[in-house]
């Protein structure tokens, strides 16, 4: 591996650590997908955790099988989430294939019990559906990792065949 190739992996990894530091002090995200009209419909969601496993870049959320938020990713494929943690301003925001998921067995398997506040049929539900999210693009702006003057540039990763990059 070349001293450049080096380099950039280092700051790579930097960036994402940045990033999941930042999204770990979160408790709500706004995602965005495109709307029927062209333009975008932007609404809250809570982030799931995931499981052992699976790709740690691989995001969830959980919503109604038959919202508008559910009809816009089958029909698009895409969604962008974002987040900003106050105290320092920071945010990350991350943009990729959207997919939502039904299967009940999947949905037990990630069910947390205090969501029946919002999903009162639970998991068994057949309008609880999660969505999951590849993420292919981060942008962040977090400060000591993200270039300065903090808030005037962010950085920005994507995802190749073989990992992570500087876009």
């Amino acid at each position: 591996m070349t001293t450049a190739n080096t380099t950039n992996d280092v700051e790579v990894e930097r960036l994402l650590l940045a990033a999941r530091a930042t999204m770990g002090r979160i408790t709500d995200w706004w995602a965005a997908t495109p709307a029927e009209d062209g333009g975008v419909t932007l609404r809250v969601v809570v982030p799931i955790p995931g499981v052992p496993g699976e790709d740690p870049w691989t995001q969830w959320f959980a919503t109604k099988g038959s919202s508008r938020k559910a009809m816009e990713i089958r029909r698009f494929g895409r969604i962008a989430l974002g987040c900003q943690h106050d105290p320092d301003r920071a945010y990350v925001a991350l943009f990729g294939r959207a997919f939502v998921v039904e299967d009940r067995a999947v949905i037990r398997g990630r069910w947390n019990e205090r969501w029946r506040t919002y999903f009162p049929g639970g998991p068994d539900d057949p309008d609880t559906a999660f969505v999951g999210v590849d993420v292919e693009r981060i942008e962040l702006c977090v400060p000591g990792s993200t270039p300065e003057p903090f808030g005037i540039r962010h950085a920005s990763i994507e995802r190749d065949g073989s990992g992570w990059k500087l876009a």
